[in-house]
């Protein structure tokens, strides 16, 4: 069933063009640094605040660096797949890749705890009190998928 799945999105990288094109590829990757770039830069001020060492950004602020980061994810989701799917058995045998999957997926996993809480009590809430477990976890778990992204290259 997995070699099913690589052939799938082996076929898949070879649709979009990715597998194929130099140029697509590169295209693709410089959309999965602007994915990453939209994601972390705002969980950094959101996480900072949340720490309480950026005061000055309110709850207004907040929201909208979390709708950034919203985005941001989504772009770099949708192009790490893609990315994914020009070498889906080279990226499958890569330990690095493998951990960076888990720790992006802890990630989103602290970011949808962090928004269920959000919904539930108000972020004003969380910005006075209860949200500093999540930051310090998002802080780590983020930079941590960053290296391991950079990291994956040099295997």
């Amino acid at each position: 069933m997995l070699s099913q799945a690589v052939d799938a999105l082996t076929a898949l990288g070879l649709a979009t063009g990715v597998a194929r094109s130099a140029t697509v590829y590169a295209l693709v990757s410089a959309g999965h640094v602007l994915g990453i770039a939209l994601l972390l830069g705002p969980i950094l001020l959101v996480d900072l605040r949340l720490l309480g060492r950026i005061p000055s950004v309110d709850a207004a602020a907040v929201g909208v660096l979390r709708n950034t980061a919203r985005i941001g994810a989504a772009l770099a989701v949708l192009t790490g797949l893609l990315l994914f799917c020009a070498k889906p058995a080279d990226y499958m045998a890569n330990r690095v890749f493998i951990a960076k999957l888990v720790v992006v997926a802890a990630g989103l996993a602290n970011a949808l705890a962090f928004e269920w809480r959000v919904r539930r009590e108000g972020v004003t809430a969380l910005l006075a009190h209860g949200g500093a477990r999540f930051a310090a976890a998002s802080l780590a778990l983020w930079l941590a998928a960053l290296l391991l992204g950079r990291w994956i290259a040099f295997v």
